[in-house]
């Protein structure tokens, strides 16, 4: 019935008038090949028949078809039609294979248009159930590639059939084999292109149909699939809102190709969309993220497409823009966005800012980084009028960058310096103020965020605009919970803060206001500074490295702010102020408290200064060594006392007044913190203490001017005796080996020619008793030093009694011994004699030198030390004792040495 159909339709209609000749020829080829179509339409025919009957048909027809005009042709295809469409379903795969060709060859040969209507409905049959029923992927694609160009050669003659096509491309758009997919999308470009208007009722169903090609794990896939669906939205852009997110997470894609093809889709629906600019605020973003693609090429491409739509706003909108094109018009050489580009985004900034600030707290770091980045960028284009916006971002900025995302934190950080460029500080500093203070007392890594933000806005801003605000930025760092932190962390992004704004300091920001130094900007941050640095964090510790190079690095800006030459005029400039605010609350510091640091720190900096304020230096070091402070702050002025001491050049004695000041500070300090208390604190603390009084009395030593005394020696002779002496004697007892080391050590220094005015013949009868003891140490080092050290003695003994006899007493006087008896120079012989028997040949050396310097000192001296002869005594104690002795070679030694003095 179908077949007579045709015939009639088409001799009527369709099917032109052949020649005689045509026609002669038209009737041989369809004698040849009757047979075979009436094989095709028998039910009972085998496969193996009808596979050669196929084969036979394509050989005379189509491939036949150099020698056979396009006449002929299309009316042998009417003849032969129905049986190759009836072998389209047929059970064996051959038969649909060749009849699939042979219909394609024809439609690619003869006009296919009055056979379309015949055709499609097989295909929708066949293509557009649930399930695919067609098994053969080469055959599904050889029918979706039929239909391709079934539309591509029909044109416009197509549109009746879009529905059906519609339906199948439903189904084979979800083909599991990739060609097929990619052709179905092609038939959606030529649809569009040939019946846009019938394809735009379907817009929306072929938009979604789109969505999980646009996933697909092959590229290629992905970039025919963008392509149809540039189409389809042109014809019908409703279903844009629903695949929009899908379109974002393309900037994603690792490949760059499908990227780039993304861009120019994006683009070209900008420019050709009817109702392109209600979708901006959704398109936009994704053009956006092509100006920070991994690509410059893509990154170039971007800009030009956006310079496009640009002017495509100036033209439609000409009249709205005509003022600003007239006088600010674009500038070819500046960076600066067209105008147009400019205002297409400001239309639409308020939806795109709620959707990236969404994403760049989003759960995927892919994404929360695409976004940070495309706000830098919109940001340029929008400019001041980012400025309504600003209570909505930094809040959410702040939130962000409690992350430890490193390029998250560059781009955020690049945004808000942007906002702080074009947004006025009292605006920004209105909403970031109550962001930090909210976060007071609660979570460290919020008040890190908007640290880390206030920094980056203020890095931003211009100078001049900044300079008002400075006063009360300090206002909202300067808190104790912040300089006073212990989170390296957070002192790091105060110490970045403080940078960026010295940065901006300009000179009108650096005088004082109304010569009131206190109160000037630059005294309120070099203080701050001092206070950070001071703070206490182990420099392996992570962030503590960084902070101390920004806090240098802000010393040093600062110092040039000032037009000074050096840190140290710098810390000479604020030295007075600086030190008369911490005396103010020096009796209240504890082990908490920042000030002992901070004094630290200025006296450590500020160099030859410190020598022209001993009175309040020393006032406050009485204060701070007293022995009622807390051990952490005594501990560590002995290590700056220690520093001060040791340095060189000697600063404290700049001025060559620190000998006016010796009294105070052994009486005050050394001798007070030397006293025995009980506990391990106290052990270190008396350590310490010796360690300085040494270093105190070595200062001696490191003066150019021999002539000059760092100590006079009265003030050794008014504190010997009750004072110093005793503490000595104690320290030697004490547990610590150093403490009992630096106690020799400083008996040594005492023992000095001119200190030899202090001593009696009383105070040597209480020291070298003490020594011997010490020749019984656990420690071999301790009596090697105090053997050495009986050799000043005698020395100083010498010394004193050269001193002594030439002093004339008067007769009210008391008497006073001029000479040590004989009993205790036995004694001292008979204590030092033993140990040239010691099993250690190191104390047997150093005590043969000591009896050798005993004998030596009896020697040289001018007035004679003792009744009997030293040198006799000594050799009479040493023969009683030699068959004791294990070893007579030191006692023979010693006796050749004295036999030889003359």
């Amino acid at each position: 019935m179908m077949t007579e159909f045709l015939h009639e339709e088409m001799n009527h209609q369709e099917i032109k008038e052949l020649t005689h000749e045509q026609e002669e020829r038209y009737k041989e080829i369809l004698m040849n090949i009757q047979r075979d179509i009436n094989i095709l339409g028998e039910i009972s025919s085998d496969r193996l028949a009808k596979r050669r009957a196929l084969e036979k048909i394509k050989r005379e027809t189509i491939g036949n078809k150099k020698r056979l005009s396009s006449q002929i042709l299309q009316k042998i295809f009417f003849d032969i039609s129905n049986a190759l469409i009836k072998c389209l379903g047929d059970s064996v795969e051959k038969c649909r294979e060749l009849s699939t060709q042979i219909i394609t060859e024809f439609v690619e040969t003869i006009d296919p248009v009055p056979f379309i209507s015949y055709l499609m409905p097989v295909f929708v049959n066949r293509y557009s159930q649930p399930e695919i029923i067609e098994p053969s992927e080469e055959i599904r694609l050889a029918t979706v590639e039929l239909i391709l160009n079934i539309s591509n050669i029909s044109k416009k003659e197509i549109t009746p059939f879009v529905e059906d096509i519609i339906r199948i491309l439903d189904r084979t758009l979800q083909d599991p084999y990739p060609e097929v997919k990619k052709v179905s999308c092609k038939i959606i470009i030529s649809l569009v292109e040939n019946a846009e208007h019938q394809v735009s009722f379907f817009g929306e169903k072929i938009t979604k149909s789109l969505v999980p090609i646009l996933q697909h794990k092959h590229s290629s896939v992905r970039i025919i699939a963008l392509q149809a669906l540039k189409y389809a939205v042109i014809a019908d852009a409703s279903g844009l809102n629903d695949i929009i997110n899908t379109l974002r997470n393309l900037t994603l894609d690792k490949t760059g190709s499908v990227r780039e093809a993304l861009y120019k889709i994006v683009s070209e629906w900008l420019l050709k969309l009817r109702d392109r600019y209600s979708y901006g605020d959704k398109l936009l973003p994704i053009l956006f993220a092509g100006f920070v693609d991994e690509v410059p090429k893509y990154q170039d491409l971007c800009r030009s497409y956006m310079d496009e739509i640009g002017a495509l706003y100036e033209y439609d909108w000409e009249s709205r823009l005509k003022d600003q094109l007239d006088y600010t018009p674009n500038d070819n050489n500046s960076n600066r966005p067209r105008i147009g580009s400019r205002h297409v985004v400001r239309d639409n900034i308020m939806k795109i800012l709620d959707k990236l600030l969404e994403d760049i707290q989003d759960w995927n770091a892919e994404r929360r980084n695409k976004s940070s980045q495309i706000l830098v960028t919109i940001f340029d284009y929008v400019e001041d009028h980012i400025t309504g916006y600003t209570g909505t971002i930094i809040p959410i900025f702040c939130k962000v960058c409690t992350t430890d995302e490193v390029s998250l934190l560059q781009s955020i950080s690049k945004s808000a310096e942007l906002i702080g460029y074009y947004v006025e500080p009292s605006v920004w500093l209105d909403v970031i103020t109550p962001q930090i203070k909210r976060s007071a007392g609660g979570a460290v890594q919020s008040r890190i965020g908007c640290l880390k933000i206030l920094g980056s806005l203020i890095h931003g801003s211009d100078p001049e605009k900044l300079a008002p605000s400075i006063k009360y930025i300090s206002s909202i760092i300067n808190e104790n919970e912040l300089i006073h932190n212990e989170n390296a962390f957070l002192l790091l992004e105060v110490s970045v803060v403080v940078k960026e704004i010295i940065n901006k300091l300009l000179p009108s920001n650096i005088k004082e206001t109304n010569n009131r130094i206190k109160e000037s900007i630059g005294f309120i941050y070099f203080y701050i500074l001092i206070q950070l640095k001071s703070s206490e964090n182990s420099i392996n510790a992570p962030g503590v490295k960084e902070m101390q190079f920004n806090i240098d690095n802000s010393l040093k800006l600062l110092t040039k702010k000032h037009e000074f030459e050096t840190i140290s005029q710098l810390y000479n400039y604020y030295f007075d102020t600086l030190m008369n605010e911490l005396s103010k609350t020096i009796n209240v510091w504890n082990s908490y408290s920042i000030e002992p640091e901070v004094y630290y720190n200025l006296l450590e900096n500020s160099g030859e200064l410190i020598g022209q304020r001993l009175d309040i230096i020393i006032s406050n070091f009485i204060k701070l060594f007293n022995v009622e402070r807390d051990f952490k702050i005594r501990i560590r002025m002995f290590s700056l006392l220690h520093k001060l001491l040791t340095a060189e050049p000697l600063l404290l004695n700049s001025t060559h007044q620190l000998s006016l000041y010796s009294k105070i500070i052994i009486t005050n300090i050394f001798i007070a913190n030397s006293i025995w208390r009980a506990g391990k604190k106290e052990t270190i603390i008396r350590s310490k203490d010796m360690e300085c009084f040494l270093d105190y009395l070595n200062l001696q030593d490191k003066l150019e001017d021999k002539s000059e005394c760092i100590i006079e020696s009265q003030c050794i002779e008014e504190i010997m005796e009750k004072e110093l002496l005793p503490i000595l004697i104690s320290c030697l007892e004490d547990d610590d080996v150093n403490t009992r080391d630096n106690v020799l050590k400083i008996f040594n220094k005492l023992f000095h020619k001119d200190y030899c005015k202090a001593y009696s013949a009383e105070i040597f009868k209480k020291i070298y008793p003490e020594l011997l003891k010490r020749m019984d140490d656990a420690s071999d080092v301790i009596r090697s030093h105090t053997s050495k050290t009986f050799q000043y003695l005698f020395e100083c003994i010498s010394q004193w009694q050269n001193y002594i006899q030439n002093v004339e007493m008067d007769s009210s006087e008391t008497y006073i011994e001029k000479s040590l008896d004989d009993v205790h120079y036995q004694m001292i012989i008979k204590g030092l004699a033993i140990h040239l028997d010691d099993s250690n040949n190191l104390i047997q050396n150093d005590v043969c030198d000591t009896l050798k310097s005993l004998a030596f000192a009896s020697h040289t001296s001018t007035t004679t030390l003792s009744k009997i002869p030293l040198k006799t005594m000594i050799i009479e104690y040493l023969n009683s004792v030699r068959s004791k002795h294990r070893n007579s070679y030191f006692i023979d030694s010693i006796i050749q040495y004295i036999q030889n003095l003359k």
